[in-house]
């Protein structure tokens, strides 16, 4: 059986098959249910190499991520799945480990493959992405930052606005004292964002920031120990309440902190931004902002299909045009065991 026998089956010519087949193009309703009925009593299916030869098209798309140890991004990923899978798309996955080189000797790889597009996990803005990215001749959507820098369309967390409710939330309990766990600025969203948030809650409180409260380190659950153990023994005194800008540095903290005889929230409140479904399990359970993460995934493969089939949202800007399209995901509070008043207010 081939797509000959389809076609003379279905009494369409070839190009029809084709068309039904690859959604490439209008089809009669009545004449496509004819051909899909087709295919079904025969059971054809197109080899897809020769699918994309004869449509130019791999119907892959490429998903690079920093890391894959992260149950938000997991959560991304299965969003994305599922828009793809009932898109009739493939995935190819690449874990860059959140190296520079390994991200553009991956972006090569994605244009030997010809892939149908990318989405792209982007953490920070290096102009050798510019280059790489061209020469794709691909659609790419960013995920996690703003595609601006790059003329592509992206969906975002919205880590600033987060991370300073998440910090104002804390003073309205009625901290003053709060630190941070922080990680480098190479990280635009979670590293610069969400820390310029911290400052900015502290700011507009009129509380003076003390750099003895803030230590930046990893993403690791080692860092965070090694983090809190340092805000404790501050020269101004101990933090009453510690905002992290991950949830690894969050349980990192709280653990410590129980282990060292403190008690949580009595003693030392803990929250974070970003909200996997671990915090809701942790002892004590975990305040933390939390993001629609599936439906961040879902969104950006959606925009990278409309991209790829040509609609509005998804085109690269010209010159000059208005700036690309980009999504910003909100926020959500979840109050938890781990936040309460500090004891001088009780």
């Amino acid at each position: 059986m081939n797509i000959k026998d389809v076609a003379r089956l279905s009494g369409v010519s070839i190009s029809t098959v084709s068309r039904v087949i690859n959604r490439s193009a209008y089809v009669n309703p009545d004449i496509r249910r004819s051909v899909e009925k087709v295919l079904e009593e025969t059971g054809y299916r197109p080899n897809a190499l020769a699918r994309g030869l004869l449509s130019h098209r791999t119907h892959t798309i490429g998903v690079m991520l920093p890391r894959i140890d992260l149950s938000t991004f997991a959560a991304m990923i299965d969003g994305i799945a599922q828009v793809l899978d009932d898109q009739g798309y493939g995935v190819m996955l690449a874990n860059t480990r959140d190296d520079l080189a390994e991200e553009l000797h991956y972006l090569e790889l994605f244009n030997e493959k010809r892939i149908d597009g990318l989405l792209f996990f982007g953490t920070g803005e290096n102009a050798s992405y510019a280059d790489a990215i061209a020469k794709l001749r691909a659609p790419v959507v960013l995920v996690g930052q703003s595609g601006a820098y790059l003329g592509c369309p992206s969906v975002r967390l919205d880590n600033f606005n987060a991370a300073k409710a998440m910090v104002n939330y804390l003073i309205g309990l009625g901290h003053r004292r709060i630190g941070c766990l922080a990680v480098p600025d190479h990280d635009v969203g979670i590293g610069i964002e969400r820390k310029r948030g911290y400052l900015a809650a502290l700011a507009e409180n009129g509380i003076d920031f003390d750099p003895a409260l803030l230590r930046v380190g990893s993403f690791e659950y080692a860092s965070g120990e090694e983090g809190v153990k340092a805000l404790m023994a501050a020269p101004g005194g101990a933090p009453t309440a510690i905002y992290t800008i991950t949830d690894r540095l969050a349980v990192a903290a709280a653990g410590w902190l129980l282990r060292s005889g403190r008690r949580v929230p009595e003693d030392v409140s803990v929250a974070c931004v970003d909200d996997p479904e671990l915090l809701s399990f942790c002892y004590p359970a975990i305040t933390a902002m939390s993001f629609d993460y599936r439906q961040a995934g879902m969104r950006a493969a959606r925009m990278l299909i409309d991209n790829i089939e040509g609609k509005a949202d998804g085109e690269r800007p010209e010159k000059g045009a208005a700036p690309p399209v980009e999504v910003v995901m909100p926020h959500t509070l979840r109050v938890r065991e781990s936040t309460g008043v500090p004891e001088a207010k009780r």
